[in-house]
């Protein structure tokens, strides 16, 4: 039943995405997802990608990194001084790829993106030469608000818990919409649309990825 449910979310949402301009692909599996991103992102091409889990569970960083892409932008490369992830941020905004999640998808058509730094949104809307976004069924929702509230409340949530913060959210296990120095929720963006510009790819992988 729940594949079943999940199944009419996905075709919705891939004719509303694609109706918005966005590029939809769908795969049965993660590795299915990642011989797709082979043959599109040459070795020569500048690479950035925001903080995401689902890049991780998916075997990204296992292919895509900088002994094998050489202009791989290594924003979690060990020993790196704050100023230089902001570097890498900075350059991450005129990549010629940038790769990322999201925290909630509506199947109307929407992306909620909620980060600390703003970066990860920056690079989202505007500057790389294409975007891509990668998500697992398992955020589909049925409206805005609905996706709204799964990014704030289970999304937010986990990635607080993840990198253990002392954010109230980690106790109370929904958001409070706190202000503290700790928050990883100041900037919050929704992509509705897509710049012919600034060309857009929705990979959406039929596995529970990220949060």
């Amino acid at each position: 039943m729940l594949t079943e449910q999940r199944n009419i979310l996905l075709n919705i949402a891939a004719d509303k995405f694609s109706k918005k301009g966005f590029q939809v692909e769908i795969f049965d599996t993660s590795a299915d997802a990642i011989n797709w991103l082979k043959n599109e992102i040459r070795t020569t091409d500048v690479i950035g990608f925001g903080g995401s889990k689902t890049l991780e569970q998916i075997g990204f960083f296992e292919v895509f990194n900088k002994s094998k892409y050489p202009n791989f932008l290594d924003r979690n490369a060990a020993n790196l001084t704050y100023d230089e992830k902001v570097d890498i941020w900075r350059k991450a905004l005129t990549a010629d790829v940038f790769l990322c999640s999201a925290n909630g998808v509506s199947i109307s058509g929407e992306l909620i993106l909620i980060d600390k730094n703003g970066n990860r949104n920056a690079a989202a809307t505007f500057g790389p030469k294409k975007r891509i976004f990668v998500i697992g069924w398992n955020k589909l929702r049925n409206n805005f608000d609905d996706a709204m509230e799964y990014a704030k409340n289970v999304a937010a949530v986990q990635n607080n818990l993840r990198f253990q913060t002392n954010n109230p959210c980690t106790k109370a296990g929904k958001c409070l919409n706190c202000n503290t120095s700790e928050s990883l929720c100041f900037v919050t963006t929704t992509i509705s649309n897509v710049v012919p510009a600034f060309p857009a790819s929705l990979l959406i992988i039929k596995e529970d990825l990220g949060f």
